[in-house]
């Protein structure tokens, strides 16, 4: 009698779950998904911090107090999220716990409980998007990796850099880190870019089509797929320490 046996994909056996390539690009959808609400609604950015503190300095020289203090709040409140997050993730690996539930869980709770909240009109819009940048603050401390490379889910300004710096290596040289293809490199940042503008576009698309927190509720449903996945994968499902950067 002839036995089947099914493998698991090279990647998958390879990375963590939190450094798959089609994680990397949900989870910059889910950060374009965030600021496509913030933007719209209280005019900041939920996650590239870059534009905010810009803000904050123009603020802080036009006199405009108000708009500085929120611009700056904005950068406190994502800061705040990723030393919540490093809290957390410090103390579940001292106990030898996965963290990347507890992250994706908490996302979930959380971005639902600020569309609903600001959707019933009990919260208003600027401090919800004080929420939803503690929120991305936590989700880009915790997963950083991609295919084992540093990156960024929730500010792209590196991920743009190396997208064309793999691009340009790969028309001189075709094999890079790992012994994988430059080409296959650019693809993995590329990838994240895609995913990030796509997200905002799709939320800026849902909140005005169908409802004005719909993009809130698609960030956290992805959240939400990712943490069933991350229950069944359990012990390697959170990224590992280190990386490579070029």
């Amino acid at each position: 009698m002839a036995i089947a046996i099914f493998q698991e994909h090279p990647e998958t056996i390879r990375f963590p779950l939190m450094e798959h390539r089609s994680v990397g690009f949900l989870l910059a959808v889910m950060a374009g998904l965030m600021n496509a609400w913030t933007l719209a609604h209280a005019e900041t950015f939920a996650t590239v911090q870059s534009g905010n503190v810009v803000q904050s300095g123009y603020r802080l020289v036009q006199g405009d107090w108000s708009a500085f203090v929120f611009a700056f709040g904005s950068v406190l409140a994502f800061g705040l999220g990723s030393a919540a997050c490093g809290v957390l993730m410090t103390d579940r690996l001292r106990h030898g716990q996965v963290f990347t539930p507890v992250v994706l869980w908490f996302e979930v709770l959380a971005l639902v409980a600020f569309a609903i909240a600001s959707q019933m009109g009990l919260v208003d819009p600027h401090l919800v998007a004080y929420g939803v940048s503690f929120v991305a603050g936590a989700q880009g401390n915790a997963f950083h990796k991609n295919h084992g490379m540093l990156y960024g889910n929730v500010a792209v300004t590196f991920v743009v850099q190396m997208a064309f710096n793999f691009l340009v290596q790969g028309l001189f040289r075709k094999t890079g880190i790992n012994g994988e293809p430059n080409m296959m490199w650019a693809g993995v940042f590329f990838s994240v870019l895609i995913g990030f503008a796509g997200g905002g576009a799709l939320g800026f698309f849902v909140d005005l089509r169908v409802s004005d927190h719909s993009s809130l509720y698609l960030s956290a449903l992805i959240a939400l797929v990712l943490a069933v996945l991350a229950m069944r994968r359990k012990a390697s499902a959170d990224p590992t320490s280190g990386g490579l950067i070029g």
